[in-house]
């Protein structure tokens, strides 16, 4: 029990101050997270909104998500990343709470649009200054941190966010997620100094690519969209599914978006510690993405709801543990050192796209064909990326198989 004790201390240890200050910040930020699990809810029960004109909404936020990643990464790389932080949460706050004041289905869509568009331009940045304050040998990890401080968060905010929605309103969710925004604008502000950030140096000779042409970047991007637009349905079908086949009323569905943020948040950095000394990183990611595929087979499992549940939880849970953390990490080693932000801005909006492309399938395959089979073609997506992985593994180190897939080359 001491040594399990010690190997969990020691997955936190030698990362800075500022990645703990990064964690808090995203910790801070994500305990406000209360209007996207809760979009489809809030759009057809309190606006009576359709089930596909929820899918459209929740899509219209990754459709501003992904342009704000493009934003962000792009100007990181220019003025840095302190004031496109600083400046997104602050903004995104505020377009965050006046969302509660649009009604009608079209403004509302443009509303969301515009701040997701403001709010998720902080995400690049973010990311990239993990590389400024933390070691090569600590990055894996420092991202374990950050994920973790954000999974804490997601954990405390639907949790609330079910208990305001069932209680004094949806209203409240516009309200408390905008301040947490504030919050954590303040909280970076006070406790990174600006002045200790010095200007990515441009890297020099054959480290030196572009992020739009490094082309088996891309592909590794394209795979690791397709699990994560299976596993984004968590935020998007999974709470329909929870209330109208088992249901769950919203203070339920936050409970569920608790355990699950609770998971992660206390065996992310242990099982990230174990994964990186058995496991290369993309094993890790086919590992995870197999987990994440059985999570959603096991919905169509005739047992008790509340055992499905449990179980859906845990898999899901696992796999995203295994899978994202060096899926990011990837993304940021692969990157020259006067390039982070915009790569960093790719691997954002690739992100992104997913939740514009996940609420939209997903409500869709419920519409035509039901829950069963929406559960199959999402398993099926998860273990479609395998082979992606696979592919992209054996030649992520290889320059000459790289070169083989310029189009110049080709010609």
């Amino acid at each position: 029990m001491q040594a399990i004790f010690n190997f969990y201390l020691n997955s936190f240890r030698g990362l800075s101050r500022e990645v703990w200050t990064l964690a808090i910040v995203l910790l801070i930020n994500r305990s406000g997270m209360m209007v996207l699990p809760f979009l489809t809810l809030y759009s057809t029960r309190e606006l009576g909104f359709s089930v596909v004109q929820a899918g459209v909404l929740t899509g219209m936020y990754g459709a501003g998500s992904l342009a704000g990643s493009w934003l962000g990464g792009w100007l990181t790389d220019r003025i840095g990343f302190y004031k496109v932080a600083s400046r997104s949460l602050v903004f995104g706050g505020l377009c965050m709470t006046s969302l509660l004041l649009f009604k009608d289905f079209y403004l509302l869509s443009l509303a969301v649009f515009i701040t997701s568009t403001v709010a998720d331009a902080s995400r690049p940045p973010l990311m990239a200054a993990v590389s400024i304050f933390s070691k090569p040998e600590n990055q894996t990890r420092a991202i374990a941190l950050i994920r973790m401080a954000v999974n804490l968060g997601i954990a405390i905010g639907p949790a609330v966010a079910g208990l305001l929605a069932g209680t004094l309103g949806y209203n409240w969710l516009f309200i408390l997620d905008g301040l947490t925004c504030l919050m954590a604008a303040v909280y970076l502000m006070q406790n990174i100094d600006p002045s200790k950030k010095k200007r990515p140096e441009k890297d020099l000779g054959a480290d030196d690519r572009e992020a739009r042409t490094d082309y088996l970047y891309l592909i590794f991007l394209t795979v690791a969209a397709i699990n994560i637009i299976a596993f984004i349905q968590i935020l998007s079908t999974i709470p329909l599914y929870f209330s109208s086949v088992f249901g769950l009323t919203e203070s339920q569905i936050g409970l569920f978006f608790t355990f699950n943020g609770l998971m992660v948040f206390f065996f992310e950095m242990p099982l990230v510690a174990f994964s990186q000394k058995r496991w290369t990183p993309f094993k890790s990611m086919i590992i995870g993405s197999f987990f994440i595929g059985l999570g959603h087979l096991f919905l169509n499992f005739p047992f008790h709801w509340l055992f499905v549940i449990i179980v859906y939880n845990v898999l899901i849970s696992v796999g995203e543990i295994i899978n994202f953390p060096f899926g990011n990490s990837l993304a940021l080693s692969r990157a020259p050192r006067h390039l982070k932000g915009k790569y960093m801005g790719l691997w954002a909006m690739m992100f992104s796209s997913t939740f514009i492309i996940a609420p939209v399938l997903g409500t869709r395959l419920i519409d035509h064909f039901g829950f069963f089979t929406t559960w199959l073609v999402v398993a099926g997506l998860n273990f479609l990326s395998i082979p992606g992985f696979i592919w992209v593994k054996k030649r992520w180190n290889d320059p000459q198989e790289e070169a083989r897939l310029d189009p110049e080359y080709i010609a």
